[in-house]
């Protein structure tokens, strides 16, 4: 199931379930409609739905992604999945909007660098071992600034595909080393990178926000959550945060203090908390913050996206200027030299 298939699939439950349809009565009605490659996996899907799993399982099976299905589990466990159903569909709406924005971006100058590459390709060959003949027969000398540019055009496929090679060698094994880290190494990893850093606190911000005001909303306490998020063995990352906020309480330290150690989350977040936890409309506050800092992330990856094209075309722009200055230089010194 793609991106958009998920958006389309999680719309239609949420409207179905609104019109007064169970849950195994709105997803049986969803698998036969939906398209999935793998004739196993829509039989697995109709014996889930017999077996009486719930959404949340469902959207394990579907590959969602673990924060949604997180999401879906708690919103089953107090009974709100059609209110945050509409929170799924937003975040999905928004990672699809972003993902098709990059692919526009980049697609253009890409084609464009594939062009010129096997234009090189075909020059190396052709046309610069002829001008090359040329130059050597009238006698005339390459400076080494020639020299240098005319191995970088000549060898540039090769360079191009080793520098894509090492940096998948360099990404390969620093994913890697990342999965094998602890939460806290992993944080700590993240903090050094300016931009992760702030897309990953703002990420952890929205999750939180969202995942506390469905708590609050339904007057779990503290303690409450903790246990909860203990007990989710499939997300690590909420087993630390567990964790830490108990070893916080049991220092005396208030919720929002706790948070602050952690380096995890906003600081506007935390004065939410902090103002909340004495005002007690907690659950109102974090549910609007949540929104605030998902639009934050849109826009500071559509930023991000912005930067992308232009560097391509100034890369594009440098290669055929020193593709220019190739041929041309030396046609400047044997126009010299026939003068």
């Amino acid at each position: 199931m793609n991106d958009k298939q998920r958006i389309d699939f999680v719309k239609r439950l949420n409207i179905l379930l609104r019109h007064g349809f169970t849950l195994s009565e709105s997803l049986t009605f969803l698998f036969e409609q939906v398209e999935l490659k793998s004739s196993t996996l829509k039989q697995d899907l109709y014996a889930s739905v017999k077996k009486g799993f719930g959404c949340s399982e469902i959207f394990a099976i579907l590959k969602f992604p673990k924060s949604i299905i997180m999401l879906v589990y708690f919103s089953e466990i107090f009974g709100d999945l059609t209110l945050y159903l509409n929170n799924v569909e937003d975040f999905l709406l928004r990672n699809y909007k972003i993902k098709q924005n990059f692919y526009k971006t980049v697609q253009y100058p890409l084609v464009l660098l594939s062009f010129f590459i096997i234009m090189i390709m075909i020059l190396n060959y052709t046309i610069i071992p002829e001008f090359k003949s040329l130059y050597l027969n009238m006698g005339v000398e390459l400076s080494v600034l020639q020299i240098i540019l005319t191995s970088i055009i000549f060898n540039l496929p090769l360079i191009l595909l080793l520098i894509v090679i090492i940096i998948s060698l360099i990404v390969i094994l620093t994913i890697c080393y990342y999965r094998s880290c602890s939460v806290a190494k992993k944080i700590q990893l993240i903090s050094k990178l300016p931009i992760l850093r702030k897309l990953f606190i703002r990420y952890k911000t929205y999750r939180l926000a969202t995942e506390f005001s469905l708590f609050y909303k339904n007057g779990i306490s503290l303690q409450s959550i903790v246990e909860i998020y203990a007990n989710q063995e499939s997300d690590p990352y909420l087993n630390y945060l567990s964790n830490i906020i108990n070893l916080g309480l049991q220092k005396g330290l208030n919720l929002s203090d706790v948070l602050k150690e952690t380096g995890c989350f906003e600081p506007g977040l935390i004065k939410f908390i902090k103002a909340g936890e004495k005002e007690g409309k907690l659950e109102i506050e974090l549910k609007l913050y949540s929104e605030i800092i998902i639009s934050k992330i849109e826009k500071q990856l559509q930023t991000i996206i912005k930067f992308i094209q232009p560097i391509i075309f100034v890369i594009l722009a440098g290669l055929i200027v020193i593709l220019y200055l190739v041929i041309m230089l030396p046609m400047f010194e044997l126009i010299q030299t026939i003068k």
